[in-house]
């Protein structure tokens, strides 16, 4: 097994390392990362034992779904990583229960949706983060949110997210499944769903457009250091979401990848006034880390954050 990495974005649920080969099952699920359809494991794949594991860095590792024979295999990668100080995503399925203890557990709805059984959605845990993968003619449409979210309202959940599917020619036959002649258009034809409509939908309800970055055991200050990063990367989001100058956007993002690489105290270095010493931190970057240190939540970020959801 190795370990594929990519860049921490909020729009992906903070997601830095996956393992491959990976023994995913045959149904429908959304791969989280890629923010696309999951696709079955290739055969005879396999979690390695402890002496076969790949080694586990000091960021977000996602574990996708197994098939049933590989559930233990998987607790045992989690407790691992864990136990290594990595915050561990461990994705669910309708009706499971989280297996790997200190795992941010996600529910993924895309088996209930593609069935529409909006029913099986008040059954999820009290306090569960929940993904709505957003897929033209199945999952996608205003009209099927607001029974959807009412469901996960009264179930109680802390975080529903909309993920707006990147989905090939297979991926929707594969979902095309019992439609109507009408969703069978929309999902193959009809424009992609706006995540922004649907962050507005669910944001009637309390919940927001991305959920807190898990971080890493180990050093306070490196802690500091991730969740700084994280806000930065949320305001570089939201800013490029909104359709406001690419460049500034990305400008955020790179402050985000700078300050994650740090090795240095950055709330020390914001607090005694010496952010000078970073030259690539450019100054709205500069500002929203010393408001950040001093207050609940950066001035641009609370911006952002309202335009988005209005």
């Amino acid at each position: 097994m190795r370990l594929l990495e990519q860049p921490p974005e909020p729009g992906r649920l903070w997601v830095r390392y996956r393992p491959r080969p990976w023994p995913a099952p045959d149904g429908l699920w959304t791969d989280l990362a890629a923010v696309g359809l999951g696709q079955p494991g290739p055969p005879g794949a396999t979690i390695p034992g402890p002496a076969g594991r790949a080694p586990l860095a000091d960021d977000l590792l996602y574990l996708p779904p197994v098939e049933a024979g590989s559930a233990a295999a998987r607790r045992a990668l989690g407790r691992a990583a864990i136990d290594a100080g990595a915050p561990v995503l461990e994705q669910l399925l309708p009706g499971e229960r989280p297996a790997i203890e200190g795992a941010v557990a996600v529910y993924d709805l895309l088996p209930a949706l593609a069935a529409g059984e909006l029913e099986r959605l008040a059954q999820l845990p009290a306090g569960a983060t929940a993904v709505w993968p957003l897929v033209a003619g199945v999952s996608g449409d205003p009209e099927v949110w607001e029974p959807g979210l009412r469901r996960l309202a009264e179930a109680r959940c802390a975080a529903v997210l909309g993920l707006a599917l990147q989905l090939a020619a297979g991926d929707r036959r594969r979902l095309a499944g019992n439609l109507d002649e009408e969703r069978y258009r929309r999902l193959f034809h009809g424009p992609p769903p706006a995540e922004r409509a649907f962050a507005w939908a669910a944001g009637r309800f309390g919940w927001g457009p991305f959920i807190e970055r898990p971080l890493p055991a180990g050093p306070p200050w490196r802690r500091e250091n991730r969740r700084l990063a994280g806000l930065l990367a949320r305001a570089a989001e939201l800013w490029l979401r909104l359709g406001r100058p690419e460049s500034r956007g990305q400008e955020l993002y790179r402050a985000a990848r700078g300050v994650d690489r740090l090795d240095r105290d950055l709330a020390t270095l914001a607090r005694e006034g010496n952010l000078s010493v970073l030259p690539w931190l450019a100054p709205p970057a500069r500002q929203l880390i010393e408001e950040a240190t001093t207050g609940p939540k950066p001035a641009l970020l609370h911006e952002l954050e309202t335009e988005y959801l209005s």
